[in-house]
């Protein structure tokens, strides 16, 4: 069981580590990707590596696939469709760091989600947790001052939100995939549906620039694809196998640090104390949620 735990956190820590780099490469790359050429692309990828791993496998399954269309269809608009398109989106106006605090309402919503649906409810301790991560993350964003003065969001800013909340609504949806089905199946088929479903709107709003994107930008979408998409995301929907939602998503905490340390290193932003202590507030908050186990009703 202890083995189980560090295997479940160690893989939601990887992911959230990949997933801080797809946000400095939105950023860095935002002049030259375009939004939608950005998800498109990585996940074009993603299921042409997915496709020889389990698409054998996908089609075995493909009857449970129709009886559970619904629930496919809100993984991949949720997980595929949504879910980075519009951090993509929010890169163009707001930096890195802002990008991964603004996407920190993602294991709140989460808990209220798997609390609502699956009865399943969160004790004091892992709430206490909760609280002290977000405090940690109020530290570092408004500088250790008062927030109502410090706060200041951007009309962009609402996407991140947004993302947020389809992030959770993916992790949750994933946290139903039932036993027998593997996860880099149940990846793929996402993933199928997700593409299908950008396809035409790339086409009809992008491929005119995609066709002009040099090596460069290509090296870009292949990392995404590789490392963002298929191993970030088998990474994140192991542990929420392995230690469930709530504890899973309070690794997502980590984000805003490895955001900071990424950003000071590619784009030459200053470190600044106040940051380091809003790190260890966070990594303080996860630690105490993982002390306590979730009740159930």
């Amino acid at each position: 069981m202890k083995k189980q735990i560090i295997i479940g956190y160690l893989a939601a820590l990887t992911a959230v580590f990949l997933w801080s780099q797809n946000i400095l490469l939105a950023q860095g790359f935002k002049d030259t990707i375009l939004p939608l050429e950005f998800a498109f692309g990585r996940w074009m990828i993603a299921l042409i590596i997915l496709l020889p791993m389990a698409g054998k496998n996908m089609w075995h399954y493909r009857a449970y696939f129709r009886q559970k269309e619904m629930w496919l269809l809100g993984l991949a608009l949720s997980g595929i469709v949504l879910t980075n398109t519009l951090i993509y989106v929010a890169a163009r106006t707001i930096d890195p760091v802002t990008i991964s605090l603004l996407n920190l309402p993602a294991p709140i919503f989460l808990a209220i989600l798997t609390a609502v649906f699956l009865k399943q409810k969160i004790g004091w301790g892992q709430a206490t947790g909760m609280a002290v991560a977000v405090g940690g993350v109020l530290v570092i964003l408004t500088g250790g001052q008062n927030i109502a003065r410090q706060i200041d969001l951007r009309a962009g800013d609402a996407w991140m939100i947004l993302n947020a909340f389809f992030f959770a609504a993916y992790s949750f949806l994933q946290a139903k995939r039932p036993p027998f089905l593997s996860q880099t199946t149940l990846l793929t088929a996402t993933v199928l549906v997700g593409v299908l479903i950008l396809l035409p709107a790339f086409f009809w709003l992008d491929w005119g620039h995609f066709k002009t994107l040099g090596l460069k930008e290509w090296g870009v979408l292949a990392f995404l694809g590789i490392f963002n998409s298929v191993i970030a995301y088998l990474l994140w929907n192991s542990a929420l196998s392995h230690i469930g939602p709530v504890k899973t998503g309070i690794v997502f905490y980590l984000q805003p640090v490895f955001s900071i340390l990424g950003a000071a290193l590619f784009f030459g932003t200053p470190i600044k104390a106040i940051q380091i202590i809003g790190g260890c507030v966070i990594v303080g908050g996860i630690w105490l949620t993982g002390r306590f186990q979730t009740r159930q009703k």
